[in-house]
């Protein structure tokens, strides 16, 4: 903590020797005393430190606030606070677009392409393609990341044509602020009952005995308990010797639930059950699958004799991460790992891999691909002769204009986890429950599903939407037509938490 106080304090110093800043090119501080001027400048040169320097546009808020109170029709404090709104982890990245528009509207015909670029990428998060594809359009002339601005142009296109047709019949839930923070909350992990939730988080609540460490930008693995339906018990992160004074992270789980691959340092670890919350000490994956660069997600198959893992190495790789897999021989040894080519891969990332219980389909997330932004969840069928089909981008609602990573798919098929910077949540990123419901397919619920709907038929029924629960009071697991009355149902019980997002197209 010393460190970064001095660091904090060397930054600051450096900042206040600077002889301009944004106040010294508006007639508006002129007619400030000496005292105000000096006061915007220090406001501003703390919040530019603070957010250009220690990446905390956050904390820079208070800072360049304090200074719009003076000097509100100053473009810059404008675009300054702008920025911090699509940097920041606590805030809407949306409620950018009111401070960027004021400063172009300022600025008029000598606004920056930068300025233009930022406007286009809040209305992209807001899912406004048309407007946002203007403003690119308008922010290529002058710009050194004109294959960025087409990408992004591209990502609109999708975007509106996803939104135009979203997927029928997808229940979306938040799954509250009990397992969600104000940080990221992510890689969500699940046993085959779902009964246990395991994740990973930026919380801050997590300590280590090294002082110098900013423990809420460290990652730890929490554990969370299901008690019923729709609620869980309250976080706690698991103990030594899983966590420690590193990044620990969720990568996968069994089906059973007895073992669990983990990211740290840069490499992928294994630990098995033990008894309740204990773990085994995580012990390191061979060098077929880990490499001097970096390995960050994985999976197994049912049979745990392939893995489907994400490395960025850089001899193999066609883009940033690519997915590999590895086959486990008969004498219990991983195979040289291969990457699965141009099919799956792009360019650009690819992360948060995952198997069906078949091993045919492959889940996993992309930047690459037709995407409507930051990371979409894609889905690739296997063949008879182990091809795999050109990936199929999951849609809205489960994908958006921000990050959707991290989906596992549960054994039924019926349900998901993943992880989401969406709108709407309570941190930088949440973890969201998936109920898909095929028209089809029958819905099979499980214990603790039918058990929330016994518990609430009363009060469910009160408001005039049937159910079609009474006949499963004796039974542990029954399948349930989905039809309208039932889809009803399910969308009630899934508003009952204020985060939820439930989207259905008749």
């Amino acid at each position: 903590m010393k460190k970064i106080l001095i660091l904090f304090t060397l930054l600051i110093s450096s900042f206040l020797l600077q002889a301009q800043n944004i106040v010294d090119s508006t007639n508006h501080v002129v007619d400030l005393g000496q005292k105000d001027m000096s006061l915007v400048r220090d406001l501003v040169r703390l919040g530019d430190s603070l957010f250009y320097q220690l990446h905390q546009p956050d904390e820079a808020f208070k800072y360049y606030f304090g200074a719009y109170d003076y000097i509100s029709e100053e473009p810059g404090i404008n675009k300054k606070i702008g920025e911090c709104y699509l940097a920041s982890i606590t805030e809407e990245k949306s409620d950018g677009i009111t401070y960027l528009k004021k400063a172009l509207a300022i600025e008029g015909d000598t606004a920056s392409s930068d300025l233009y670029f930022n406007i286009a990428t809040t209305l992209h998060y807001n899912a406004l393609f048309d407007e946002a594809t203007e403003y690119y359009e308008k922010s290529i002339k002058g710009s050194d990341k004109v294959e960025v601005i087409e990408k992004r142009i591209k990502e609109c296109i999708f975007g509106k044509e996803f939104y135009s047709s979203p997927k029928q019949h997808v229940i979306i839930k938040n799954l509250g602020p009990l397992v969600n923070s104000k940080y990221a909350d992510f890689c969500p992990l699940v046993d085959a009952v779902e009964d246990d939730l395991y994740f990973t988080t930026r919380r801050h609540e997590f300590r280590t005995d090294n002082p110098d460490i900013q423990t809420h930008l460290w990652e730890n693995i929490y554990h969370s308990h299901r008690k019923d339906y729709s609620h869980w018990s309250s976080p706690v992160p698991l103990p030594n010797p899983v966590n420690h004074d590193h990044h620990t992270a969720t990568v996968s789980i069994s089906m059973d639930g007895s073992e669990m691959i983990l990211f740290r340092s840069g490499d992928l670890y294994i630990s098995y059950s033990q008894q309740d919350t204990i773990w085994s000490k995580p012990k390191k994956l061979p060098n077929q699958i880990n490499s001097i660069f970096v390995e960050t997600s994985a999976c197994l198959n049912y049979q745990m004799d392939t893995l489907y893992f994400v490395s960025n190495d850089e001899f193999s790789t066609i883009g940033g991460l690519d997915i590999y897999m590895s086959i486990k021989d008969r004498n219990g040894k991983w195979g040289t790992a291969r990457n699965l080519g141009a099919m799956i891969n792009t360019p650009y990332d690819e992360e948060g891999v995952a198997l069906s219980r078949d091993g045919n389909t492959l889940y996993f997330s992309s930047r690459g691909h037709d995407t409507m932004g930051g990371y979409d969840v894609f889905k690739s069928t296997k063949d008879f002769q182990g091809n795999w089909s050109t990936p199929e981008n999951l849609g809205y609602p489960i994908n958006s204009p921000y990050d959707d990573v991290y989906f596992m798919i549960r054994s039924n098929g019926r349900h998901a986890y993943y992880s989401s910077s969406r709108q709407g949540g309570y941190g930088e990123k949440d973890i969201y429950r998936i109920s898909i419901l095929d028209e089809d397919k029958p819905l099979s619920l499980d214990r603790k599903e039918i058990d929330f709907l016994l518990l609430n038929k009363d009060s469910l029924q009160h408001k005039k939407h049937p159910t079609h629960v009474d006949h499963l009071k004796e039974v542990k697991q029954q399948t349930l037509d989905a039809t309208t009355d039932l889809l009803k149902t399910l969308m009630l019980h899934a508003q009952l938490s204020s985060k939820d997002s439930v989207n259905q197209i008749e």
